[in-house]
């Protein structure tokens, strides 16, 4: 017998689909999502030598709809992504982009140099560089073995 994780998810996913199937049409027809909802996005942090990177996902966002702001041992990440113009054909309409202000706090493995953040916007993809501060650099000890 395998045994399989239990995942969340996929039971509330096949609660929907019953739902759907008892009233004979999808319930996000009949109750959508919100363009409102509140939503982060997806984000990297990653350890690079002598600095810190992070990478976050923001298709479709202006890079001056976005601020950051790096404090001693986080980085807060704000901004909002805008809807553009509602596309309507026939009767047919589907929404499932997220839309709204979105705000993401990620915290610091190591103490950075704030002064020294550099960030850039391309292709959707914020990147920010934070140099480690002089005592959080890595230091390498030789051991001897016997």
């Amino acid at each position: 017998m395998q045994l399989v994780p239990w995942n969340p998810w996929r039971e509330l996913q096949e609660m929907r689909e019953f739902f759907d199937r008892v009233f004979g049409r999808r319930l996000r027809e009949v109750a959508p999502v919100p363009a409102s909802t509140p939503w982060a996005p997806a984000v990297d942090v990653y350890d690079k030598d002598d600095k810190i990177v992070i990478t976050v996902e923001l298709p479709g966002v202006d890079k001056k709809d976005v601020s950051i702001l790096v404090g001693d041992d986080h980085v807060v990440i704000k901004g909002e992504s805008r809807r553009q113009e509602e596309v309507r054909e026939k009767d047919y309409y589907r929404c499932e982009r997220t839309y709204g202000a979105f705000a993401r706090t990620i915290p610091l493995p190591v103490a950075v140099e704030r002064e020294n953040a550099k960030a850039s916007f391309k292709n959707g993809i914020l990147e920010i560089v934070l140099p480690k501060a002089g005592g959080a650099k890595p230091k390498q000890v030789q051991i001897e073995i016997e």
